[in-house]
């Protein structure tokens, strides 16, 4: 049996990898560009899934900036197995582009769709004839360890339906799974709900998960926060740190259930220490900020450190600026660039904007006004609020560009919508004393200053970065 990775997009067909040899087949004329995939390695298959024959399509969508590298991805539709989407979903983060013949506008960002088809060659022979005449004479278990093992999409749900209508939790989890992603089987929300209740029913704690995730977000049905905490609370207790993550951060903003950021940071607590990136970030952010407890930011940037070494965009952006102001670590700026560029590469706008500030102000790097308007333009392009404001203050005062009092205005107006302190306090000003092309008044001042004077009155329910 041999592994086979094949890539299609709408760019290029055919690469075969980890068994294969590699070739790139033009799947159709792009008049935008052509990328040339063989300057891209091809992602890992994860030795977890390998091992239990996982396989799959993954479609992912992703931005390739101006300079060939890829700076965002997502996954627009699951394999069926997180570990696959993951290591597709990252293993494009690093790939660097080159145009390809006949390419054309290879300055402009491009956003692209791809499918990863992650294949087993040859013909299987189960491991374990044993098991499947087990599954075959009705064994639950049986069944569901042939459904992990199975070699096509299809017969993997088979297998995973006989267990789940003889009752098994985990099989009704996954079988759920293929039914709301349409693997193996033709789309069908409504029957996904059915199944994923019943397995939520029964305790299976990915399923209370997940079930929360779907009434929080809304995910084919209406809405629900308190329905989505009662499920969250119900894995959280289980051990899942998934669950304690979501349950902490509907008490920490009181969407469903009463706000108690005492009790939020008990459950972030629980999941960093299951080392669980995005808890370790929301801990560490809330010490700096203390929230319900006193402040402490080198315990902040230990956790910040090991959210980042496991390549948390948000954690490295946190970490990066924790060391270009000297937070808790003594001041860097050599270290708080190699980690914005850690976290720009994944595409997160608050290390853009960092990167900006960094060049703008020549600090840890030869001063560079092209650069920094380049990552504060690639931020703003985000709607990210420094980057917004970053982008004002450039135009104002004519830095690397023309002096535009007018657009400056824009931006910082655009700024202190999306939450700026700093814009809505230099709107105050320019409205108090008729500047930025404004004449003044004395009631939008007020109304700026009220804004930016209560902006961090309560303690921070979001995180920034995120």
């Amino acid at each position: 049996m041999r592994a086979r990775l094949v890539v299609q997009s709408g760019l290029l067909a055919a690469c075969a990898m980890a068994g294969g040899v590699a070739g790139a087949q033009p799947a159709a004329a792009i008049p935008a560009r052509i990328l040339d995939f063989n300057t891209c390695a091809k992602p890992e298959w994860p030795k977890e899934a390998l091992r239990r024959e996982q396989t799959g399509t993954v479609t992912l969508q992703y931005l390739v900036g101006a300079n060939g590298r890829v700076e965002q991805s997502v996954v627009l539709k699951s394999s069926g197995f997180p570990l696959l989407d993951e290591a597709a979903r990252a293993g494009i983060l690093k790939c660097a582009f080159k145009p390809g013949p006949g390419a054309a506008n290879a300055a402009a960002p491009l956003w692209q769709k791809m499918q990863y088809v992650w294949t087993l060659e040859g013909k299987r022979v189960d491991p374990d004839p044993a098991l499947a005449a087990a599954a075959s004479a009705g064994g639950v278990e049986a069944q569901r360890l042939m459904g992990e093992r199975a070699a096509t999409a299809e017969e993997r749900m088979v297998w995973t339906q006989m267990a789940a209508l003889q009752g098994d939790a985990l099989a009704q989890y996954r079988f759920a799974s293929m039914l709301r992603n349409g693997n193996g089987i033709a789309r069908d929300p409504v029957e996904a709900l059915v199944w994923l209740r019943k397995a939520a029913a029964q305790g299976e704690v990915l399923a209370q998960n997940t079930l929360g995730v779907v009434y929080q977000r809304g995910i084919d049905i209406p809405a629900d926060y308190a329905e989505a905490a009662v499920w969250y609370r119900k894995a959280a207790e289980q051990g899942n740190p998934s669950a304690q993550l979501n349950l902490g951060d509907l008490l920490a903003s009181g969407r469903g259930v009463a706000r108690d950021d005492v009790a939020a940071n008990e459950w972030f607590r629980k999941a960093a220490d299951q080392q669980l990136p995005a808890a370790q970030v929301r801990l560490a952010y809330r010490m700096t900020h203390a929230v319900a407890m006193p402040r402490d930011d080198s315990a902040a940037v230990a956790l910040y450190r090991m959210a980042a070494d496991k390549g948390n965009s948000t954690a490295q952006n946190n970490l990066a600026n924790a060391y270009e102001n000297g937070n808790g670590v003594a001041r860097n700026y050599e270290e708080a660039l190699r980690l914005y560029l850690k976290s720009a590469s994944q595409g997160n706008a608050f290390a853009e904007q960092g990167l900006g500030n960094l060049y703008e102000h020549g600090w840890g790097v030869t001063p560079d006004l092209a650069m920094a308007l380049k990552y504060y333009r690639l931020a703003a392009a985000k709607n990210n609020p420094p980057g917004l404001r970053s982008m004002a203050s450039v135009l104002e005062h004519g830095r690397g560009v023309l002096r535009d009092p007018v657009q400056a205005l824009s931006y910082y107006q655009r700024a202190a919508t999306a939450g700026d302190e700093p814009a809505m306090r230099r709107l105050a000003t320019a409205y108090e004393r008729g500047e930025l092309g404004v004449a003044p008044d004395a009631v939008k001042a007020a109304e700026w200053k009220e804004k930016a004077d209560n902006r961090y009155k309560a303690p921070p329910s979001t995180y920034p970065g995120m």
